[in-house]
């Protein structure tokens, strides 16, 4: 036998992207819509927007008068450098970047222990979650926290002016976790999902509005929050049959899509698809947002925020924080991050492991944990 010749080392071939000189980024991965490429300013003006599935979810609205839709700011309402923004002359995209990048933003805390400690000190029964609107309702309401909205705005309305004047944030989330039709179904109230969508975006709107006119210095901003329902894609409900859903892909995607109409029309400046633990819900809830930014013509800034179950770092439907990334990253989202869960200590790791694959921004807003043997919290909101 005779030795094998040794193989040449050719150069590799050279193509025109290696080239390509690596630049430093300067902002988030930019969804491909030429509104985005272009940081092109949301106008606010909903009216404008007549796709006919969108008129289709207005059409049939609850809400008693015709909503006020358009939100556009006069151009001259503050001045035109950063740290002021006015909505319809300035890209909140480019905003938020700037933001983002020279300080730590706030975020407002939960919505519902708000609701309780209000109920700790003032009557908040099923008599006042019914209000004189849902005084004949054929179920139980009481627990029903979205529907505060419309039958106690005050309350909801005073929540998030505390977050804003005594917590400083810079960004309150609507109250809205569970205005969707699937999430409605359990108080029979899937009819008024545009209405409590649009009410709980509008009374941030407004609260948001009052609080910036004080200072212009410090804009405040409202993220429609969008929940993840109270069913799962991907994972059975049925402990005899793996098999089986209570819910399609295609019914979380029409879910969604109703609500986030009635969170734009309401005022949102940001759609935050949150408390993620089901990652096929999370796809349903970007394929929507999709859905009306393809529509509507609109860059409208997405965050995505997950939730790990226990400390095995995973959410229920059993990923690590970086495969979740993974699996929504094509949706360009502008801030990824972490909620609720495990308490801020526990998740520190779970974090520092997600700031190392993100190529967008990252945001964390934890809970006080666990509750300890006594059923109290060890952790304070310093």
């Amino acid at each position: 036998m005779t030795d094998k010749k040794e193989r040449p080392l050719l150069p590799r071939k050279q193509f025109a992207y290696d080239n390509v000189q690596p630049k430093p980024a300067t902002e988030p991965p930019l969804p491909t819509s030429e509104a985005a490429q272009n940081h092109t300013p949301n106008p606010y003006r909903n009216s404008n927007i007549t796709h006919e599935k969108i008129a289709a979810i207005r059409a049939k609205a609850t809400n008693p008068t015709p909503p006020k839709i358009d939100h556009c700011q006069p151009s001259d309402t503050y001045p035109e450098s950063f740290p002021h923004f006015v909505r319809g002359r300035d890209s909140l995209r480019e905003y938020i970047t700037s933001l983002f990048t020279s300080r730590i933003a706030m975020y407002d805390g939960a919505m519902g222990t708000m609701i309780q400690n209000y109920a700790k000190k003032n009557k908040l029964e099923e008599e006042e979650y019914r209000g004189e609107r849902f005084k004949d309702w054929k179920c139980n309401t009481k627990g029903n926290n979205d529907q505060l909205s419309i039958t106690q705005p005050h309350i909801i309305k005073g929540i998030y002016k505390e977050y804003l004047e005594v917590g400083g944030s810079d960004l309150i989330g609507t109250n809205t976790f569970s205005s969707t039709t699937i999430a409605m179904g359990d108080y029979e109230m899937e009819d008024y999902v545009y209405e409590l969508n649009y009410e709980g975006a509008r009374l941030a709107r407004e609260a948001c509005d009052e609080v910036t006119a004080k200072d212009p210095t410090k804009p405040r901003f409202v993220v429609g929050a969008i929940g993840p329902t109270n069913r799962t894609g991907s994972i059975s409900p049925s402990v005899e049959d793996p098999s089986a859903r209570n819910v399609t892909f295609d019914e979380l995607v029409d879910a969604y899509f109703e609500q986030v109409v009635g969170l734009m029309d309401g005022g949102a400046d940001i759609l935050m698809v949150e408390t993620i633990f089901d990652t096929l819900n999370a796809k349903a809830a970007l394929y929507a947002i999709g859905e009306y930014l393809e529509f509507s013509g609109l860059d409208i800034p997405v965050f995505v925020s997950g939730t790990l179950v226990d400390q095995s770092g995973r959410t229920l439907s059993g990923q690590t924080g970086e495969a979740f990334y993974a699996s929504i990253r094509h949706a360009k989202p502008m801030c990824v991050g972490l909620n609720c869960a495990l308490g801020a200590k526990h998740m520190t790791p779970f974090v520092e492991k997600l700031s190392k694959c993100v190529e967008c921004f990252l945001h964390v807003y934890s809970n006080a944990g666990l509750p300890n043997a006594m059923g109290g919290y060890d952790e304070s909101p310093d």
